[in-house]
């Protein structure tokens, strides 16, 4: 577009200077054949011709010389408007290089913006992650904790069996001893201090005693297993088992006793 402007204007530029250049000769020949005829016409005339051509040569010439300004002053604006295409040429290679240039920083903020989404993404996932696993360390610490109370409050249970137990077989030992030192006692009875009249013994008692103390071995035996079982599991079935033993076993001393 720009090339096709300096050629019509380059054009316009070269008809007008041939334009002048016949404008300044055609007149000059056609003034003189004019003058030829006027002096082969009327002798006496000439000097009237001879002023008359003067003035139309004068101011020919004085056209000639603005056409002259004109074009001068044409050239002088074409060599402006050449100065401005090209001005505007450059201007316009520089907005598209600028266009390019932003196309291009466009492209990569949508890059980086997609990037940016994604690690948020990423680290909302991993926060989400984190929160879970905080939540289920919390629940963890719980149920450790419950164990080691649970722990702790069985072995209190257990300690107070094992006290129950020592106090039990303290009693049963003594109990024991009693009763062997009751069975050693020699009650003799001599033949001059009683009439030997013949008593019939009560076998009903002896059994009773026999039974008896079967029924407080096996219950000192049970209480024992008991407390044993209590120790090895720590669970209430078996903490309650032992007490239930024990008291078993505290109610057959006290029926002895």
């Amino acid at each position: 577009m720009i090339n096709f402007c300096y050629g019509f204007i380059a054009g316009g530029l070269t008809y007008l200077v041939q334009a002048a250049g016949r404008s300044a000769t055609l007149p000059t020949k056609k003034h003189k054949d004019q003058g030829d005829k006027d002096q082969n016409r009327n002798a006496a005339n000439n000097q009237d011709g001879c002023a008359e051509n003067f003035s139309v040569f004068s101011s020919r010439a004085l056209l000639s010389e603005k056409d002259r300004e004109e074009l001068v002053a044409l050239r002088d604006q074409v060599e402006d408007l050449k100065r401005q295409l090209s001005e505007k040429d450059e201007l316009l290679k520089s907005a598209e290089l600028s266009k390019n240039e932003m196309a291009s920083l466009y492209a990569k903020f949508d890059e980086l913006k997609n990037e940016a989404a994604e690690k948020d993404s990423l680290i909302k996932s991993t926060q989400l992650q984190l929160s879970d696993a905080k939540i289920k360390l919390a629940d963890k610490q719980a149920a450790v904790e419950k164990l080691q109370w649970e722990a702790m409050t069985s072995n209190k249970k257990v300690e107070r069996l094992q006290e129950d137990l020592d106090k039990v077989q303290g009693d049963i030992s003594a109990f024991m001893l009693f009763i062997e030192g009751l069975t050693r006692k020699d009650f003799a009875i001599s033949a001059g201090d009683y009439d030997d009249v013949p008593y019939p013994l009560d076998e009903n008692d002896d059994f009773d005693y026999e039974m008896d103390m079967q029924k407080l071995e096996a219950a000192r035996e049970a209480y024992i297993a008991a407390v044993l079982a209590a120790k090895e599991n720590q669970d209430d079935q078996s903490i309650a088992a032992a007490a239930g033993a024990r008291f078993h076993l505290q109610s057959l001393v006290l029926k002895q006793n």
